[in-house]
């Protein structure tokens, strides 16, 4: 009796030990979760090897892909990217999702990647013609476009793609045009390998050209003092990368409206991206994105930039108890703060929906040193959280805002 009496207490505390290890554990995977997050260049590369803080959970460092997971234990929390030997760091607040796509502001220049020259050759482009060339992808990449004008019959094109990867696949364009007509475009598939030479394209009298047609896009610009005015469209491709864009006209001057030549027809999903860029006095400027069609009508909408209200330009007394605060400029959208140090140089952005900051200089993690800075607000339209700028694009693509207003540039000294 004494013996069952004991095997029962032995069996009870079993249990409850039990009970309490899976409590424990249930209470531990509800109270903490897995942020899964990849980290992008400005020019949508993946960013390898840089850190990611997280305000209520641990840390972690990016793979080749740029992707991260890192756990936390509330939400919403706030991330830190910290590119320690490019001395740039970008914090976003208030975050919710667990899936981020962040941009590593600042990061211009692709880093760890392949890079090949390949030969494109064509025959000599007629008088008063010119040509573009580019090379397109689908997968990740970066290629400048190339010009040709009358008499060239050969160009160089380079191509950078991420190191991870041997080979990209993709295709040369070339597109030739007189002033008033595009006359011929053509198109060659290629695979490009790490470490192989030659690689050539041949653009000859027995290639296949199709007729791009001609048609035109007239693009009003809203009235208002501005100092200058720029305007670029490109041909945008919905299923390829988002660097696959042709810059088929840029012009400035004292634009009110344009008519501008274009392709009617360049298959793979053409459709037309503007950027119109105007700066105001005082070097406050806006960039608006458009998206149209050939033969259409355009009219670019009226923004204000954020304005900067303290601390004041050239403010010699900046401290870590000193607000930075500026006017909230047009619509809904998200702020993208940049603080740049001069000497030691470094760049510190902050991601916000909050109209005031303090302490950008201690939040840097040792990013912003020495005494003397600048400071800018951008403002992305039309966002209205921080995880709606953060979502992942469906389209690669895909820009996700419609313009950036910038501020003014002002520039203090700061009392350590």
């Amino acid at each position: 009796m004494h013996k069952s009496y004991s095997i029962k207490i032995l069996n009870i505390f079993v249990f409850l030990l039990l009970y309490s290890v899976f409590a424990k554990a249930e209470l531990l995977l509800y109270n903490s979760f897995i942020v899964e997050g990849q980290v992008f260049d400005e020019k949508y590369f993946p960013v390898p090897n840089v850190r990611i803080i997280v305000s209520t959970g641990g840390s972690a460092v990016t793979n080749l892909k740029g992707e991260f997971k890192v756990s936390i234990e509330t939400y919403p929390y706030d991330l830190v990217i910290i590119d320690s030997a490019n001395s740039i760091g970008v914090l976003y607040q208030n975050l919710t999702t667990l899936k981020p796509e962040l941009k590593l502001f600042g990061a211009e220049v692709p880093r760890e990647i392949n890079s090949e020259v390949i030969r494109v050759d064509f025959t000599p482009i007629p008088s008063g013609r010119s040509a573009i060339i580019k090379f397109l992808s689908d997968e990740i990449f970066y290629a400048p476009d190339v010009y040709a004008s009358a008499g060239e019959k050969s160009k160089l094109l380079q191509i950078n793609w991420p190191a991870n990867i041997n080979t990209i696949n993709g295709r040369v364009i070339y597109l030739e045009k007189s002033q008033t007509k595009y006359e011929k475009l053509g198109e060659k598939v290629i695979s490009i390998s790490k470490g192989f030479y030659p690689q050539n394209i041949v653009f000859d009298t027995l290639s296949f050209y199709n007729s791009p047609g001609e048609s035109m896009l007239t693009i009003y610009f809203p009235s208002g003092s501005y100092e200058k005015k720029e305007l670029s469209v490109f041909a945008d491709f919905l299923s390829l990368h988002r660097n696959a864009g042709i810059l088929l006209n840029k012009t400035e001057g004292d634009l009110i409206t344009t008519n501008v030549l274009i392709p009617l027809n360049l298959q793979l999903g053409y459709r037309l991206r503007v950027k119109a860029k105007m700066t105001l006095k005082g070097g406050a400027y806006i960039e608006n994105f458009e998206y149209t069609y050939p033969n259409s009508t355009l009219t670019i909408s009226r923004e204000e930039p954020p304005f900067l209200i303290t601390p004041q330009n050239r403010f010699s007394f900046v401290n870590n108890n000193t607000l930075f605060s500026y006017e909230w400029g047009s619509g809904s959208g998200i702020y993208v703060l940049h603080f740049h140090g001069f000497n030691p140089v470094g760049d510190y952005y902050i991601v916000t929906i909050d109209r005031t900051i303090k302490s950008p200089i201690a939040k840097s993690f040792g990013i912003l040193k020495g005494n003397e800075f600048s400071w800018q607000v951008r403002k992305y339209i039309p966002y209205i959280s921080t995880d709606d700028f953060v979502k992942p694009r469906k389209f690669s693509n895909d820009l996700g805002y419609k313009a950036i207003l910038y501020s003014e540039l002002w520039v203090f000294n700061f009392i350590r």
